[in-house]
């Protein structure tokens, strides 16, 4: 459980998140094993620090501005980002497999995701208004942008992507198979990579095999939605 909460501005206590999100699942997945508040607390406090954490890092409004993280339960990014570290936790600590794919299914139907427990997301991660997104079992690091749409995933060998640096992926970009990313690389919307490396400082435009790569002479955190101070 964190220390310090002074720097954080929450909606909801932890206390009322287990009782906010055990009466949605028992809602969606009336089944003959109902989730406690005491069962969503317990795993609430233990994945708190990871999820502040990832908040703090974000430097955008509604997340950590002027020195304060946020979390506000309302707003549906924040939301959705927080039920897969949740899931995740759940699954990678306790090894809940239940409980896990119940908070996985939960997001995926409140947000049109599809984030499985199983896939490792970095500690610092951004899914921007993800409608439609879908994220497998690739390798990520830290400061992986995704918006809507966006796709990373394996074909039919079992090969996932690997992610090794700061990433943007823009509206409906695909990332798939055999295919290792660079740092600072920039995913065009529409973009898809099928088994194809991208070098360093990269932008992404076009689709497999008819691929066109230019340099990135901005970082990624000076390309919308400028989130990292």
């Amino acid at each position: 459980m964190l220390e310090d909460t002074a720097t954080i501005k929450r909606t909801l206590s932890n206390q009322s998140l287990a009782k906010y999100i055990s009466s949605q699942l028992n809602n969606f997945f009336p089944d003959e094993n109902p989730t406690t508040e005491a069962q969503l607390f317990e795993a609430i406090s233990r994945a708190e620090e990871r999820i502040y954490y990832c908040f703090s890092n974000i430097r955008k409004k509604y997340f950590h501005d002027n020195g304060i993280t946020h979390f506000n339960h309302l707003i549906s990014d924040q939301y959705c980002m927080y039920l897969y570290m949740l899931s995740n936790h759940v699954y990678t600590d306790s090894g809940d497999e239940e409980l896990a794919t119940k908070l996985y299914y939960l997001n995926k139907t409140l947000h049109s995701v599809d984030i499985f427990y199983t896939s490792q997301l970095p500690d610092i991660f951004l899914l921007v208004h993800p409608l439609g997104t879908i994220i497998g079992r690739a390798k990520f690091s830290d400061y992986f942008i995704a918006y809507q749409g966006v796709t990373v995933g394996c074909l039919n060998d079992g090969i996932f992507p690997t992610f090794e640096g700061k990433t943007i992926m823009y509206a409906n970009s695909k990332v798939l198979g055999r295919s290792t990313i660079g740092d600072n690389v920039c995913f065009a919307a529409d973009s898809t990579v099928v088994n194809k490396d991208i070098p360093a400082n990269r932008i992404v435009i076009g689709q497999s095999p008819s691929l066109k790569l230019t340099v990135n002479s901005k970082a990624v955190e000076e390309r919308p939605p400028y989130v990292y101070g």
